[in-house]
């Protein structure tokens, strides 16, 4: 990381300015949510650094106007809950679910799965099939509204689904490899070169789950079974009850455009995609106030 100017985000109408970051790290990871500095009074700062000595790298939140809410160490782009935004420091506002998140007209889909399993590539192959990428890792549920978020960030892929990636000839500008915390590497892929990408300010309906899981033979199915997800921050998992769920078997990456298909037969998605967008103007929030932030 490197100390340059400030890096300004707009997540879901939070503004957050990114001090002491490096700023092609930044664009690579959140580049849709960039905005030019609005002054709006009613934003956060993320400073990142390095203590002295050899102790590990961390941020800071403050408000806007440079109070202090919390500090923690920095270990990636990729932790739940991230770094950016400082969802740590909102988690009254938000609940978040690791998924690669897709959707086509009134329908939403949260595809759940293992660091290995083939979310990627089924997602992609939606791509193909007109669906529009939401989150590259996370569904994001507004914890007042139950609506999804558009959180565009890279989708994660390893070992023999990352091979497949690799394979669809990609453009190197957006991908990249990193070191996994858990060991080895992580192919990222920017959304953008996969298919379309939501508006980041659109607001979607309650998202339908598919439970990634491996077949026994090489059959895929797909067939109406309840999902518990593994939600932060603890107790807010409740958001998702009832929500519609699927379990998804597939032998591997080959079984992913046959995956695709079943989700796009059988899962429901009129196309009315005028009813996922928020009105032009958004609510105003209080000036000077966190608590603004979080109602």
């Amino acid at each position: 990381m490197t100390a340059l100017e400030p890096i300004v985000l707009n997540f879901f109408g939070i503004e957050v300015g990114v001090i002491s970051a490096d700023r092609d790290e930044v664009a690579f990871h959140f580049g849709p949510h960039m905005v030019k500095n609005s002054g709006n009074p009613q934003h956060l700062r993320v400073e990142f650094f390095r203590p002295a000595g050899s102790a590990p790298a961390e941020f800071l939140v403050r408000r806007g106007d440079g109070t202090p809410l919390l500090r923690r160490a920095f270990r990636g782009w990729g932790n739940v809950p991230p770094a950016l935004p400082p969802f740590a420091a909102l988690q009254d506002r938000f609940c978040l679910v690791q998924a690669v998140v897709l959707a086509r007209g009134d329908t939403t889909v949260a595809l759940i799965g293992g660091p290995y399993a083939e979310q990627a590539n089924v997602g992609a192959a939606l791509a193909h099939r007109s669906w529009e990428f939401v989150s590259g890792r996370l569904l994001v549920l507004d914890r007042r509204t139950g609506e999804v978020l558009p959180y565009l960030v890279p989708l994660q892929a390893r070992g023999r689904a990352a091979a497949w990636l690799r394979g669809a000839g990609l453009p190197n500008e957006l991908c990249r490899v990193a070191a996994s915390p858990a060991g080895g590497e992580v192919l990222l892929v920017r959304p953008e070169c996969l298919g379309p990408v939501a508006p980041v300010r659109a607001r979607l309906g309650r998202p339908t789950l598919v439970q990634l899981c491996r077949s026994a033979d090489e059959a895929v199915r797909l067939t109406p079974r309840a999902c518990t997800a593994q939600a932060w921050p603890e107790g807010s998992a409740g958001l998702l009850d009832g929500a519609p769920a699927y379990r998804l078997e597939l032998p591997g990456v080959s079984g992913a455009e046959e995956a695709a298909g079943l989700i796009d037969q059988e899962v429901r998605h009129e196309e009315r995609a005028s009813c996922l967008y928020v009105p032009t103007t958004l609510p105003a929030h209080r000036a000077g106030l966190t608590a603004s932030l979080r109602t």
